[in-house]
């Protein structure tokens, strides 16, 4: 009984996030131009004025869906919790003594940051996914960074996501014997980095690559390890200052962009480091990794669709290594090939940092094992 118990709970809990994941994204404008976000609005505000519930017809749709579906899936997760407990409960009397239990099982401390940091994780996820879908993705190399009711929080993390992509130029740069020069970003989301030297071949993909890059590995190590989470915000703070000091330079219009986010994204990533409970630093580091990934991915998707576009007379990364190594190969198709990876490594990610465990976990309760 227990055991069908934490299945319907645990199969609420699944439905609940999927009715705010998949509601929130195809009714964002990154489905089908958002045309059925607007026909289903029409509808709730149908309903909410013959109904007379006013509030109901002025929710935006991510709200509608997370006020809808949260509650849903929070009482399940609760029982869900619950129910495993008492299954653990129930094993005991099995055992000999508490003593004969792996020290791997849960009732440890380890299993017990085990489970916060994968609550953690989940959090972030849905966090990242609505904050995505309420402002709206940003559009490609010097357009508008990102509009409506979350762009003011998302405009820092749009031009962080430029820091390390000029960032990874210029470490590709270092790597492979170059030099670097300087890097820029402009408030606009645009940036550039100037090197000498070292190996194009490598250079040139590594900045929309590398941005893929950090926030897959960063969530991977933030979910699977969390109790190296505290050093890992300490050690990328200090990366970051460091970065910003050797080679983060004004760009051509004087804007200390590049500087200022470097420097407010270093001290902030010690500050939490140092200060704040792993917990914590698993929940921002994670929405950080993510939103930084979702960027990357949709930063090179934008060069499929625009193949030619650039600052000025410098042409995008996608272009000039087409031109430079594969001349029977278009732009656009640089740019699909370093999309699909970057979705496969943000995708690798989530999968061994997130999925895996939480199929572990539901393995566990179905077998009635802690």
């Amino acid at each position: 009984m227990q055991r069908r118990s934490r299945l319907i709970w645990g199969f609420l809990l699944v439905v609940s996030a999927a009715w705010i994941l998949l509601g929130t994204f195809f009714t964002s404008e990154h489905y089908d131009g958002g045309n059925l976000g607007q026909e289903l609005s029409r509808e709730i505000q149908s309903v909410g004025g013959e109904a007379e519930i006013g509030a109901l017809a002025e929710l935006p749709l991510p709200v509608f869906f997370l006020a809808t579906g949260l509650p849903i899936a929070l009482v399940a997760l609760f029982l869900l919790w619950r129910g495993i407990r008492r299954g653990s409960a129930s094993k005991l009397p099995e055992m000999d003594t508490v003593k004969q239990r792996s020290p791997s099982k849960p009732l440890d401390a380890n299993s017990v940051m085990r489970r916060q940091a994968l609550f953690a994780t989940l959090l972030a996820l849905l966090f990242a996914f609505l904050l995505w879908n309420m402002g709206g993705a940003p559009g490609g190399v010097g357009s508008d960074v990102v509009s409506g009711t979350s762009a003011h929080l998302l405009w820092p993390v749009r031009l962080f996501v430029t820091f390390i992509h000029e960032a990874g130029h210029s470490v590709a740069a270092l790597i492979t014997g170059g030099q670097v020069k300087e890097f820029t970003v402009s408030p606009n989301g645009s940036g550039l980095a100037v090197t000498s030297g070292g190996d194009p071949a490598l250079i040139l993909p590594a900045g929309y690559l590398g941005a893929a890059l950090f926030g897959s590995v960063l969530f991977y190590l933030t979910s699977r390890h969390p109790y190296l989470t505290r050093g890992l915000s300490v050690f990328l703070g200090l990366s970051v200052i460091i970065l910003t000091v050797a080679f983060a330079r004004p760009d051509q219009a004087g804007n200390f962009t590049a500087n200022v986010i470097g420097i407010g994204f270093g001290v902030g990533l010690v500050a939490l480091g140092w200060s704040a409970p792993d917990i914590v630093n698993v929940f921002i580091l994670n929405t950080l990794a993510l939103l930084t990934g979702l960027n990357a991915v949709i930063d090179v998707s934008y060069l499929v669709r625009h193949p030619d576009a650039g600052i000025g007379e410098i042409m995008n990364d996608a272009a000039a290594f087409a031109n430079a190594y594969t001349p029977l190969l278009p732009a656009s198709v640089i740019a699909f090939i370093w999309s699909a990876v970057a979705v496969l490594m943000l995708g690798a990610a989530v999968y061994f940092g997130l999925l895996k465990q939480v199929g572990g976990e539901i393995s566990e309760a179905v077998n009635g094992k802690n």
